[in-house]
């Protein structure tokens, strides 16, 4: 029973560990540049318009795109593409 506990405590310490590194990992990201996100808006609008998206899934959409590339080029994510960063 022991045994048990003790790998139940080694498992949430674990658990804590990695969510502490997650969490330094996701602020240590740099912003991107300015340019860089209205380039990628640029491009979310044309792939919303190519798929003729319905007007009121655009601004989420717009985004959730620039987000996702964002994320791929290592930057951190943006909460409002209308908001200065």
């Amino acid at each position: 029973m022991s045994t048990s506990i003790t790998l139940s405590r080694i498992a949430i310490a674990a658990l804590f560990t990695s969510g502490l590194a997650l969490s330094f990992n996701a602020s240590a990201l740099p912003q991107a540049p300015m340019k860089d996100i209205v380039s990628l808006k640029e491009a979310c609008q044309q792939i919303a318009v190519e798929d003729q998206l319905p007007e009121t899934e655009v601004a989420a959409f717009l985004l959730d795109c620039v987000n996702d590339q964002l994320t791929e080029m290592g930057y951190e994510r943006i909460a409002s593409l209308d908001a200065p960063q």
